[in-house]
C-alpha cells in the first residue's frame, strides 16, 4: 500500500498539499469548518507512515483535552488502517499537560518535591489572600482577584518578580511585585504550581538546563501547534525553544478565530509567523464543509470588516439552505421567550433533538432569563461553563483529601478540610497554627503537629489536633498502599464525610452524596482508561487540567447553553446567538477602547458565534434591556448591519417607539443603518405600514405627570453622564426622588436614570 496515496485520498488540493509538506516551516490557514483536524492527524499518519520519524518523535499540541484525545483516537485509527502498529505513547497534549509531563521527569531540578500540587484559580486566590494577610494589605482597597490577574499576566509575559523589577518599563506597580515575591515564596513552600506555573516553570526549567532543552530538541524532530492563534507569549516562546534546532514546525490555525486576548492570546503569533519564519510555506485551507453557503457568506462578509487578518476568503460547496433569521423583540424576555418557542416548535415538527440546539450569549449574566424560559416550557438544558462539578464545595473537599494524603506541604487545602466534616477545630485554633507555621517557617501540618508536642493549646483543643494529624499520616500510608479506586472510598469512610451528610436530610445534602458517587464514578472511568497509570497523582493531575468544554457530554438529549467564547471548536445544526446589540455585543469596553482592536476581536467573536451553525441561525436582539436595574436602548449590534441583506430574513415583534422618526431608528426607517424594508417579505408590509404611521410631526410620549412639570430636568435639555457622556433628554417620568429621565447619548444608546443618583450635568 502507498502510504502517501491512502493519507491523501479523500483530501481537497489543499488539505492535500499540507499533509504532503513535511520539511520546514509550515504556517495552514484554517478557515472555519476547513477540515483543520482532517489534515493535522492525516500529516501526522503520513510522517509516521513514511518512516520519516518515530511516533514519540512527534509533538502535536492543542488547546483542550477534548480535542487532543480526538486527534488520538483519529490518529490511532488511520494507522490501523494503514497497517501501522504503535508501540509507544504519543505526545499529543494540552501546553498544559505536556508541561505536567516534563515537569514530572525535572521539577527536582528546580528544588520542588517530585509530587508537587497543581492549584486551580480558587486555591491559588486563597494563596493570594493569606499573602495579602501577612502583608497586611487591606482586601477591600486592593481585591485580591486583582492581584490573581496581575501576576498571571506576568507569567503568560514570562516575567518573574525579580524580572519585573528590572524591567524599565514598569508593567507592574510596586505592590503587586511584593505580592508576586511573597505569593511565589508560599506557593514553594507548599510544593505546589498554580495553572500557569505550569508553563513558566517549563520555560524556566529550558532556560536554566540547555542541556534538558536540546534533549527534547532532538527527540522532537517535528512539531505541529493547533490553533496557534491562541498562543499567548509563553507558548510562544516554548514553541520557538523546541523548534529552533530542526524548524519542522507546523501551526495550524486562523486569525478570524482570535478571541482570547484576555487571558493573553497574542493575535501576532500568527500574523507574524512568515517574519519569524521567512522560509514558511504558507497554505490556505478555505473551503468549508460545516455550514450553508448563506452562513459561509454572511460570516465572511462581517469578518472582512477586520483589517487584522490575513488574505483569505472562506467558501463552500454546500446548498445556499435557509436564510439567517434575524429577530428584534421588544426586551430580554420577549426574546428568551421567542428563543424557547422556536425551539419547542421546531422539535414538535421533527426538526432534530434537544442536543441539536444551542444558544450562544455574550456574557453568563444572560443565560438566567434564558433558563426561566426554557424551564417554563419544559425544555431540557444544560448550561456550559457554570459551576463546574471539579469546584463543587464537596469535590473539592474530598480532592483537598487527597491532595494532602501526597503533599502534605499544602497549606490551602489543610485549611480546607482541616475541619470538613466539624471536629471542633475553630479559626482561631487554624489562624495560630499558620501563624506558628510562618514563625518557624514550616508547612501548617507540621507546624500542628508540633503545637501539639509543645503544648500551645489546651488539652482538648490538642486532642482534636492530634486527631486529625493522626488521621491524615494515615490517609498518607494508604495512598501508597492502595490503588486509586480502593483509597477513594477509605477517604470517605475514614474521614466520615459521607457519615456526615446522611445524618442530614436535607435536599442539599442528597445532591452533595450524589456528587460524590459522580467522583467514584469519574475514578472508576479514569482507571478503567490509564489501567497501571491510574495513580492517584495522575488523577489530580488530569482533574486540574479540565476545562469545561472538556465535560461537556454531548450524548445528553438537552439545549446547550453557554458563552460564545466557550463555544469555539464545536458546532451544532441549529444555533441562536443572542443579544445582538450595541454596548453588549460589541460590549461598551470594546466600544470605550481607544483603538479598534478590542472591536475587531468583538467581530472575530461574531463571526465564531455565527460559523458553528449548520443548518440554521438566529440572530437575535431586544430594543430594551435592564443592566444593573436600569432600562437600557441600545441600538442593533453593527454585526447584523454588516450582513448582506439577501442573506437574511427580518422580523420584528417589538413595538417602535414613537420617537423612532425623528431619531432614524435603525428597525424602522427605510433609510437607517440597518438598510431598506426588503428584510424578509413576511414583514415588509407590516413595517411599511408602521413606519408611515409615525411621521416627523409626531411628538415624543409625555411621560411627565403633574408633580414633574417643574422639575431641573425637561425633555430636549442637554446634559453631561460621568460615564457615558453628552447626551439629550427626551423623556421624564415620575417626581420627587422618584424622578426619571431618559436620555439619549452620541452613540444613539438611550438609558433611564434616577436623578437623584444618576450626577447628571446641564451643558
Amino acid at each position: 500500500m502507498d502510504v502517501l496515496d491512502f493519507v491523501t485520498k479523500n483530501l481537497n488540493p489543499s488539505q492535500k498539499d499540507a499533509v504532503e509538506t513535511l520539511e520546514g516551516p509550515l504556517l495552514i490557514l484554517a478557515g472555519a469548518g476547513s477540515g483543520k483536524t482532517r489534515v493535522l492527524t492525516h500529516r501526522m499518519a503520513n510522517i509516521i507512515g513514511q518512516g520519516v520519524a518515530a511516533p514519540d518523535e512527534i509533538l502535536c499540541v492543542t488547546f483542550t483535552n477534548k480535542a487532543a484525545k480526538e486527534m488520538e483516537h483519529r490518529i490511532y485509527k488511520i494507522l490501523a488502517d494503514m497497517g501501522a502498529k504503535i508501540h509507544t505513547q504519543l505526545w499529543i497534549n494540552t501546553f498544559h499537560s505536556f508541561c505536567v509531563r516534563v515537569l514530572r521527569q525535572h521539577i527536582t531540578l528546580l528544588d520542588y518535591k517530585p509530587f508537587f500540587g497543581i492549584y486551580d484559580s480558587s486555591d491559588q486566590l486563597s494563596q493570594i489572600k493569606k499573602v495579602m494577610t501577612a502583608l497586611d494589605i487591606n482586601d477591600k482597597m486592593y481585591p485580591a482577584k486583582s492581584f490573581q490577574s496581575r501576576i498571571s499576566q506576568a507569567k503568560m509575559l514570562g516575567l518573574t518578580p525579580e524580572g519585573l523589577e528590572k524591567n524599565s518599563r514598569r508593567l507592574m506597580d510596586a505592590k503587586t511585585v511584593e505580592v508576586y515575591k511573597a505569593y511565589e515564596k508560599e506557593m514553594k513552600k507548599a510544593n505546589s504550581l498554580d495553572f500557569d506555573d505550569l508553563l513558566m516553570k517549563t520555560y524556566e526549567l529550558f532556560r536554566m538546563y540547555p542541556d534538558i532543552l536540546k534533549m527534547y530538541q532532538e527527540k522532537f524532530r517535528f512539531i505541529m501547534v493547533d490553533e496557534y492563534q491562541d498562543t499567548n507569549h509563553i507558548q510562544y516562546l516554548l514553541v520557538q525553544m523546541l523548534a529552533k534546532a530542526h524548524r519542522n514546525l507546523c501551526v495550524v490555525g486562523d486569525e478570524d478565530q482570535s478571541i482570547y486576548s484576555w487571558r493573553g492570546a497574542d493575535i501576532k503569533n500568527i500574523l507574524d509567523f512568515e517574519k519569524d519564519f521567512p522560509e514558511a510555506k504558507v497554505v490556505k485551507l478555505e473551503e468549508n464543509y460545516r455550514s450553508t453557503a448563506n452562513i459561509v457568506n454572511a460570516a465572511t462578509a462581517v469578518i472582512k470588516n477586520n483589517s487584522q487578518r490575513k488574505d483569505k476568503t472562506l467558501f463552500t460547496s454546500n446548498n445556499p439552505g435557509d436564510l439567517i433569521q434575524v429577530r428584534e423583540e421588544k426586551n430580554e424576555y420577549d426574546e428568551a421567550r421567542f428563543v424557547a418557542k422556536t425551539i419547542q416548535t421546531m422539535i414538535n415538527e421533527g426538526e432534530g433533538s434537544y442536543n441539536d440546539y444551542a444558544i450562544f450569549y455574550r456574557t453568563n449574566a444572560q443565560s438566567r432569563v434564558l433558563e426561566e424560559q426554557l424551564r417554563t416550557i419544559a425544555i431540557p438544558y444544560r448550561l456550559v461553563g457554570g459551576v463546574r462539578f471539579y469546584e463543587r464545595m464537596e469535590i473539592k473537599d474530598m480532592i483537598s483529601y487527597m491532595k494532602l494524603s501526597i503533599n502534605p506541604a499544602d497549606d490551602i487545602a489543610l485549611k480546607r478540610i482541616i475541619n470538613v466534616p466539624a471536629r471542633g477545630i475553630g479559626k482561631t485554633t487554624v489562624e495560630k497554627i499558620e501563624e506558628y507555621a510562618a514563625q518557624n517557617n514550616l508547612s501548617m501540618f507540621v507546624a500542628a503537629e508540633k503545637a501539639c508536642e509543645a503544648r500551645l493549646f489546651n488539652a482538648g483543643t490538642t486532642g482534636k489536633i492530634r486527631r486529625f494529624v493522626d488521621l491524615m499520616k494515615e490517609l498518607q500510608g494508604h495512598a501508597v498502599d492502595f490503588k486509586l479506586v480502593e483509597f477513594y472510598g477509605i477517604v470517605l469512610d475514614r474521614t466520615e464525610y459521607l457519615m456526615a451528610l446522611k445524618k442530614d436530610e436535607s435536599p442539599e445534602a442528597q445532591a452533595r452524596i450524589e456528587n460524590l458517587e459522580e467522583l467514584d464514578n469519574a475514578i472508576a472511568q479514569f482507571a478503567k482508561e490509564r489501567g497501571e497509570e491510574a495513580t492517584l497523582t495522575s488523577f489530580l493531575e488530569e482533574m486540574a487540567l479540565v476545562s469545561d468544554v472538556d465535560s461537556l457530554d454531548q450524548e445528553q438529549n438537552s439545549v446547550t447553553m453557554m458563552t460564545l467564547h466557550i463555544s469555539k471548536g464545536l458546532e451544532y445544526p441549529y444555533v441562536f446567538v443572542v443579544g445582538l446589540e450595541e454596548n453588549l455585543f460589541p460590549s461598551s469596553r470594546s466600544l470605550d477602547a481607544d483603538g479598534e482592536e478590542d472591536v475587531e476581536e468583538e467581530r472575530r467573536l461574531a463571526y465564531v458565534g455565527m460559523t458553528r451553525a449548520r443548518q440554521k441561525l438566529w440572530l437575535t436582539y431586544a430594543k430594551m434591556r435592564r443592566v444593573w436595574g436600569q432600562e437600557q436602548f441600545n441600538p442593533p449590534s453593527r454585526f447584523i448591519k454588516e450582513i448582506p441583506q439577501n442573506f437574511i430574513e427580518f422580523k420584528t415583534a417589538a413595538e417602535g417607539p414613537r420617537f423612532v422618526s425623528r431619531y432614524g431608528s435603525s428597525s424602522y426607517d427605510s433609510d437607517s443603518e440597518l438598510g431598506s424594508p426588503r428584510w424578509g417579505s413576511a414583514s415588509t408590509d407590516r413595517n411599511k405600514a408602521r413606519r408611515e404611521s409615525f411621521d416627523d410631526s409626531q411628538s415624543f410620549p409625555d411621560y411627565e405627570n403633574e408633580g414633574s412639570t417643574q422639575a431641573p430636568y425637561t425633555k430636549g435639555m442637554r446634559v453631561r453622564h460621568p460615564t457615558f457622556g453628552a447626551g439629550t433628554i427626551y423623556a421624564t417620568e415620575g417626581a420627587g426622588e422618584n424622578f426619571k429621565v431618559s436620555v439619549m447619548f452620541t452613540d444613539n444608546t438611550v438609558k433611564k436614570f434616577v436623578v437623584k443618583y444618576a450626577r447628571l450635568e446641564r451643558i
